[in-house]
């Protein structure tokens, strides 16, 4: 398992991220914009870092 899907299954275990969370699903959420910019050469800036972040954690329920 990747180190992302490690971090997803604590949240699960610690109650912060919902149960039912695929966790391939969200390792794909935050590679995906890696992946593109490393292809495209390039480099995330803290924009994009933040809107990854934020949507992951939207979208696995992440309690705050």
């Amino acid at each position: 398992m990747s180190e992302t899907g490690r971090i997803v299954e604590r949240g699960i275990v610690r109650g912060d991220v919902r149960p039912d969370t695929d966790i391939r699903s969200v390792a794909t959420m935050v590679a995906a914009p890696t992946f593109r910019l490393v292809a495209q050469q390039g480099l995330p800036d803290s924009d994009l870092v933040d809107s990854v972040v934020e949507r992951v954690a939207r979208a696995v329920g992440v309690q705050r």
